[in-house]
C-alpha cells in the first residue's frame, strides 16, 4: 500500500474506492450505487471539497435520495460478518448513519432534492453532501485530497470495479486488500470525530436545496448564503418588542385623504364588561325591583356581582388598523460594496440582512397581510445601477413568494427626494439629506452605524438585532 498521507495519486484512487465502498453502509446494491456515489464524489472534489472520503459522500448521498426507507447493510449482511467487523460497522450505524436518519433536516433535504427535477437532483445531491460535511472536515489535515481529473481517466477502471464486486459481503471481505481497508477505517474514525451531533443542515441550507434551480451560478449562491446567514445571525423580533410595536401603532393614527370618512369613538356592540359611563341605559329599571328586605340587594346589585350587566363598547377608528407600510432606502450601492476589517460581513450584505430581517419581522408582529415593504435602491451612476440590478436579482429569489403576494415591492430610484415618507428609512454612508423626509437615516460604512444620536456597533453580538427594534419603533410606533 503506498504513502497516502497528503494526497491520492492516480495509482492509489482505484484501491482507495474500493476500500471505500467495502466500508458502506447502505443495504443497496453497490454494483448500481456506486456509479452515482462516484458522479457526487466527482462533484465535491471538482468543487474543492477534495478531502471527502467515499464512504460518507455515498451513504449520505444515498440517504438524501432515499429518505426514511433508507436502509442499513447490516439489515442484509450482518450474518455474514465477522465479530470484530459487526463491531466497527455496528458502531458506524448507531454514531452516524442512525443519527443522520433520525434528523429532521435530512429529512427535509430529501423532500427538496426529491422537489427538483430528475436531471438536477446529482449536482443537488453532491451540493447538499458538500454543505453537510464540508465545512466540518476542512479542518483535518489527516484526511488525504483527491483529485477529480483521476476520477474521470479512471472512470472504465472504476466501472469495471463495480461489476467486480461479489454479491456476497463475506466473497468479499475474503478478497479485499486489508491494509487498504484498516486505511480507510482510519479515516472514518477520524471523520466522525470531527462531525459535529448538531443538525447536518441550517435553514439557509434548505433554502438553497429547494431553490438550486433557480440559482444561476455558483458566486449567487455564494452571495445569498452570506446574506441568510446574516439574517440568521440577527434572529427574531422579541416578543416584547413586537407586543410594543403592535401597541404603539394602533395608537397612532395613520394619515389618509378620507380620514374625515372613518367613524371615530362611538358605540358600535354590547359587553359584560366596561366602565359605568357605559353602562346600557335599560339597565337602570332593575334598580330597587326585588328588593331584599333584610340585606336591601336588588335585582341590579345582583347582575352586576354576577357580572351579567351590559355596556357599550366604543368603536375604533379603522385608521388604527389601516395596512401599514415601509419604505426601505438601500442608498448608492456600489459605494457599500466594502468589508470594514471589525464587520463579519461587507456592508452591503449586512445592509441587505437587515432589509431581510425587517420585512420577517413585520409578517411576525402584524401578520402576513398587515404591513406592505418597499425595497427601493437609489442609483444615478453606472456602477450603482449595476450594483442595484444585482441585488434586485438575489432579493427576488429570496422574496419570490412575498413578490407574488405583493407584500413586497422592488424598485429602483434616482431621487431620494420623491420617494413616499410614509415609514421612510435611508441607509446611506453620506450624511443625512433633510430633504428627503426620513423618518430614519442610517448612517453605514463603518464599524459604528448611527441612527440621529445613538450609535450601534454593529460588529458585536446583539447589535443589528438592537438596530432593527429601534427602526421597528421609529417606523411604526
Amino acid at each position: 500500500m503506498a504513502d497516502t498521507q497528503n494526497r491520492l495519486d492516480r495509482t492509489n484512487i482505484v484501491p482507495a474506492i474500493e476500500a471505500w465502498a467495502y466500508l458502506c453502509g447502505h443495504a443497496g446494491p453497490l454494483r448500481e450505487t456506486l456509479h452515482d456515489g462516484l458522479v457526487w464524489l466527482r462533484t465535491c472534489w471538482a468543487n474543492g471539497l477534495d478531502f471527502l472520503p467515499f464512504d460518507l459522500v455515498h451513504d449520505l448521498g444515498q440517504m438524501l435520495l432515499s429518505g426514511r426507507s433508507f436502509a442499513f447493510a447490516s439489515s442484509r449482511d450482518l450474518g455474514s460478518w465477522s465479530e470484530q467487523e459487526r463491531v466497527w460497522r455496528m458502531d458506524y450505524e448507531d454514531r452516524l448513519l442512525g443519527r443522520w436518519v433520525l434528523d429532521p433536516s435530512v429529512g427535509e433535504a430529501h423532500v427538496a432534492i426529491a422537489g427538483l427535477p430528475p436531471k438536477l437532483r446529482p449536482e443537488a445531491v453532491a451540493h447538499a453532501v458538500g454543505l453537510a460535511l464540508g465545512s466540518a472536515l476542512r479542518q483535518s489535515s489527516q484526511l488525504p485530497a483527491g483529485n477529480p481529473a483521476h476520477l474521470r481517466s479512471l472512470a472504465p477502471q472504476l466501472d469495471q470495479l463495480a461489476e467486480q464486486i461479489p454479491n456476497s459481503c463475506e466473497q468479499w471481505s475474503l478478497r479485499i486488500d486489508r491494509e487498504w481497508v484498516d486505511w480507510a477505517l482510519s479515516l472514518r474514525i477520524h471523520a466522525i470525530q470531527m462531525l459535529p451531533d448538531s443538525r447536518l443542515f441550517e435553514p439557509e441550507d434548505l433554502w438553497e436545496l429547494a431553490h438550486l434551480q433557480e440559482l444561476p451560478n455558483e458566486s449567487a449562491r455564494l452571495a445569498l448564503r452570506e446574506i441568510h446567514g446574516a439574517v440568521a445571525a440577527i434572529g427574531s423580533v422579541g416578543p416584547s418588542v413586537g407586543l410594543q410595536v403592535r401597541r404603539k401603532a394602533q395608537e397612532v393614527p395613520v394619515e389618509a385623504d378620507e380620514a374625515d370618512q372613518y367613524p371615530a369613538g362611538g358605540f358600535d356592540a354590547l359587553s359584560t364588561k366596561g366602565r359605568f359611563e357605559n353602562l346600557v341605559r335599560t339597565e337602570v329599571v332593575y334598580v330597587g325591583e326585588g328588593v331584599d328586605g333584610e340585606h336591601g340587594i336588588d335585582i341590579f346589585d345582583v347582575r352586576y356581582a354576577e357580572g351579567e350587566l351590559l355596556f357599550y363598547t366604543r368603536d375604533q377608528s379603522p385608521l388604527l388598523d389601516q395596512h401599514r407600510q415601509l419604505n426601505l432606502v438601500i442608498d448608492q450601492p456600489a459605494q457599500l460594496r466594502f468589508k470594514d476589517p471589525q464587520l463579519p460581513a461587507q456592508t452591503l450584505v449586512l445592509v441587505d440582512a437587515l432589509c431581510l430581517r425587517l420585512q420577517a419581522d413585520l409578517v411576525s408582529v402584524f401578520g402576513p397581510n398587515g404591513a406592505t415593504v418597499t425595497i427601493w435602491w437609489r442609483a444615478e451612476a453606472g456602477e450603482d445601477v449595476a450594483a442595484a440590478t444585482e441585488e434586485r436579482n438575489l432579493f427576488e429569489l429570496t422574496l419570490a413568494a412575498e413578490l407574488a403576494h405583493r407584500r413586497v415591492v422592488l424598485e429602483t430610484t434616482p431621487d431620494l427626494e420623491k420617494l413616499p415618507a410614509r415609514g421612510l428609512a435611508v441607509f446611506s454612508p453620506n450624511t443625512p439629506d433633510p430633504d428627503c423626509g426620513a423618518r430614519a437615516w442610517i448612517g453605514v460604512g463603518e464599524s459604528v452605524w448611527r441612527v440621529g444620536d445613538e450609535q450601534f456597533e454593529v460588529g458585536k453580538p446583539g447589535q443589528l438585532r438592537a438596530l432593527a427594534d429601534r427602526l421597528l419603533v421609529t417606523l411604526l410606533a
